[in-house]
């Protein structure tokens, strides 16, 4: 019987699963050198006990393990405690389950190749994301539509704000467990991160792999003190019903060609540099568009009904 999460000590640590030794080691030193506790596990079951034992802020888990593996965790999570976080770690050879993992209900992904750069600050992500959906109120449920217009300007630290603010329908609406709230609220990071950072700013995602990413930060910066950057804003626009809630968020810069991007919805792009954006989104949302001169995304997420989930249980 699974332990009750309220009854359980305040979480203080984060629990990484992999059954190679020389990976827990290298996470166990990236995690506890930003000043971490740190628990592991071998596999995903001895990650099952470790967790009903003491629950964790965050699992940061492999893939390929035995007994078993980190899209079978990710599944049995899902089922007893979904508000808990998952972050996979991927091997080349590994995209295909990742992405399988994503939609089952892991938060984020990190490349192996990538640890170094990459782990803490997806691992910073994830954490304001979850306090920012956790920030929710509760509400009464008498809501029957939800619609919000919001204008921002290019601060990404308000973003954690603002996603408090678009969860609230959500709540109101009872659309959605805590695991998809969640995976959503990680796709509104994504989706407006992007709108600021790459639309209004102009800032590439390419100068993140240069210089442990100083120059893109120091483009940040500048770019927010002159025009015609300072002055454009984000316009975000909610609307929820109780069958399913759509997002659309547009920028004020000159967009992209959309048709030119890599496949978001192709595995393969989990172990390619600024391909993550857009394949959380992808994998997080039922339906993903972009309007023509690449400045507006938009994105949907209907609610699972018993008739749905019974229909892909049959297919399965």
């Amino acid at each position: 019987m699974p332990t009750d999460p309220k009854l359980m000590p305040e979480p203080s640590h984060i629990l990484v699963v992999d059954d190679s030794p020389t990976q827990l080691r290298q996470i166990q030193f990236l995690l506890e050198k930003e000043g971490y506790i740190v628990q592991t596990a071998m596999d995903g079951v001895e990650a099952l006990a470790s967790i009903e034992e003491h629950l964790p802020l965050v699992v940061v888990t492999d893939l390929q393990m035995p007994e078993m593996n980190g899209l079978e965790l990710v599944a049995s999570l899902k089922g007893t405690m979904p508000s808990l976080p998952v972050i996979l770690t991927t091997s080349q050879g590994s995209e295909e389950i990742a992405n399988q993992a994503l939609k089952a209900g892991a938060a984020s992904y990190v490349p192996k190749r990538e640890l170094n750069e990459t782990l803490i600050p997806v691992l910073h992500q994830v954490m304001a994301v979850t306090n920012a959906a956790k920030a929710v109120p509760p509400v009464a449920q008498n809501a029957l539509e939800s619609n919000i217009t919001l204008e921002v300007s290019n601060d990404e630290s308000q973003i954690p704000d603002i996603i408090s603010r678009l969860e609230l329908p959500m709540v109101e609406l009872d659309l959605f467990d805590e695991g998809e709230r969640m995976q959503i609220a990680m796709a509104l990071d994504e989706a407006l991160l992007n709108a600021m950072i790459h639309g209004n700013l102009e800032v590439s995602s390419e100068l993140r792999q240069t210089d442990n990413g100083e120059p893109y930060v120091n483009m940040i910066a500048e770019r927010k003190k002159l025009s015609p950057y300072r002055e454009r804003k984000v316009k975000i626009q909610l609307d929820a019903t109780n069958e399913e809630i759509t997002f659309v968020i547009r920028d004020e810069g000159p967009g992209f060609d959309a048709a030119a991007l890599r496949d978001p919805t192709d595995p393969e792009n989990l172990e390619r540099a600024g391909g993550r954006g857009l394949l959380l989104i992808n994998a997080f949302m039922d339906e993903v568009s972009h309007n023509e001169i690449g400045n507006e995304i938009r994105m949907v997420k209907r609610k699972v009904t018993s008739d749905d989930a019974e229909s892909d249980n049959d297919n399965d």
